[in-house]
């Protein structure tokens, strides 16, 4: 069953468009409680539960209580949660594949191949329908390398050759020279373990993507990169303890960054650098000693995918996408041996553990509930603002707002009072709760300056 629920998350945060889509998030996280709960209180009330490794429990644990503390103490709370919730999904992983035996890390890696022959199917199938880059899955072909990364050394373990191609040729596709150089260096870096052969290929990719990244030296994409990571240089610097909370680089970038439309971006290109901004330094740090303390014993093969991403993350942002995210933790976590050790639980408290254990799946499944559903009546109320149901609109966002407050739902509020000339006060309330939300969008400002001014006058 523990196998099964770590393999669907996986599989299924990479199949629904790497879980970019807050639905698709919020499904996947449903699905871990539910069967995380099932599968604990089964055990639980077996009387045996078993324990994971020390540092494959508290490490995760110290990391997503960092994360959760920036998270609420961040200026736009309202991305920064569901981040942290996405996150924390992946850094679960590490205890409940800790404990897994042999054969259900053996299940674990037949659903990860299953998954990479369906990604590599889909690609094929966009490449024959005419689409020069395929990105199967994912919304960017840069997200889909970085899946490759990982999803090659599980083929090449299993002996699935067929696989490996397949996803070769896929990263082939991708055209991403920092997925290349990050293969490239993991073959030179483990080149006892994976032979001459495959390191001296590997030396010839990394001299190729040298030289083709030698030639973006002067393109917008390596310039704006530069920009993106002074960005997060500066954003770590002014908040160095906390950050600004998980996911929020994109919406702090204009307040650490020329406002240029060219160089408007989702996430830093750059993971460690992109982590000290969102969750701060000590977190950063966490996160590196504890990547290094499990991979740096770990058997070659194992380490290699992680190795592979973690250096292409150096110039890309693969690892920001939740099911990348959760493919590294589960191929991170699979590296470290398995413990085998388990705690017996007395009689008398198996009720009382798994009526907690309930009321904690279920408490966070509500919230996770919440928050979906807030996302899904804005989605209706900007649907009906486009098909002029100005009132629905109104209702939906307010519905909306009263399950879980944002910025954008605000924001809207505001704009359809004052398209339907309504008191301006009203509108003004309403700004003025999606600055506080968002303190970082100028054009809120702006139409709270407009609004005053009307009522003003």
């Amino acid at each position: 069953m523990l196998a099964g629920l770590v393999g669907g998350v996986v599989a299924a945060g990479l199949l629904l468009r790497g879980a970019w889509d807050l639905w698709a998030q919020s499904l996947v996280l449903l699905g871990l409680l539910a069967g995380g709960a099932a599968w604990l209180g089964a055990r639980t009330a077996s009387g045996w539960l078993p324990r994971p490794d020390p540092r494959m429990l508290w490490w995760p644990a110290a990391l997503a209580a960092l994360s959760a503390l920036s998270a609420w103490s961040s200026p736009v709370p309202a991305y920064a949660r569901p981040a942290w919730a996405a996150a924390a999904a992946g850094l679960a992983l590490f205890p409940l594949i800790s404990v897994l035996d042999s054969e259900g890390r053996e299940r674990v890696e037949r659903l990860l191949r299953f998954t990479g022959w369906v990604l590599v199917l889909l690609a094929v199938y966009q490449r024959l329908q005419g689409d020069i880059r395929p990105a199967a899955t994912f919304l960017n072909q840069n997200a889909f390398a970085g899946a490759i990364l990982l999803l090659l050394p599980v083929a090449a373990r299993a002996g699935d050759w067929a696989l490996a191609a397949g996803l070769i040729l896929c990263l082939w596709w991708a055209r991403s020279v920092g997925a290349w150089l990050g293969l490239s260096v993991a073959l030179i870096l483990h080149r006892r373990a994976v032979g001459a052969v495959a390191f001296w290929l590997g030396s010839g990719a990394g001299f190729i993507g040298l030289v083709a990244a030698y030639a973006k030296l002067q393109s917008p994409e390596t310039l704006h990169r530069v920009e993106w990571w002074k960005a997060a240089w500066s954003m770590a610097a002014s908040s160095p303890w906390l950050g600004l909370g998980p996911g929020s680089y994109a919406y702090a970038l204009p307040a650490h960054a020329p406002v240029r439309p060219e160089l408007s971006s989702l996430f830093a290109h750059q993971h460690f650098l992109e982590t000290a901004a969102e969750r701060g330094w000590p977190y950063a740090l966490l996160w590196m000693i504890g990547l290094a303390v499990v991979l740096r014993p770990a058997p070659a093969g194992r380490r290699f995918g992680p190795v592979a991403a973690l250096i292409h993350g150096l110039v890309d942002y693969a690892l920001s996408v939740p099911g990348v995210f959760w493919l590294f933790c589960a191929s991170t976590a699979l590296a470290a041996p398995e413990t085998g050790r388990s705690v017996n639980v007395p009689l008398r408290w198996r009720p009382a553990l798994c009526a907690v254990l309930l009321a904690l799946a279920a408490g966070s499944g509500v919230l996770v509930a919440r928050g979906w559903s807030a996302d899904r009546l804005r989605a209706r109320a900007v649907a009906a603002i486009r098909e002029g149901r100005l009132d629905e609109a109104a209702v939906l966002l307010e519905d909306s707002e009263k399950l879980s407050p944002h910025p954008e739902a605000a924001r809207f509020r505001a704009e359809l009072i004052m398209a339907r000339g309504g008191p301006r006060a009203d509108a003004a309330l309403h700004l003025t709760r999606a600055i506080a939300l968002d303190p970082y969008r100028a054009s809120n400002r702006a139409l709270l300056e407009a609004a005053l001014g009307t009522r003003e006058r």
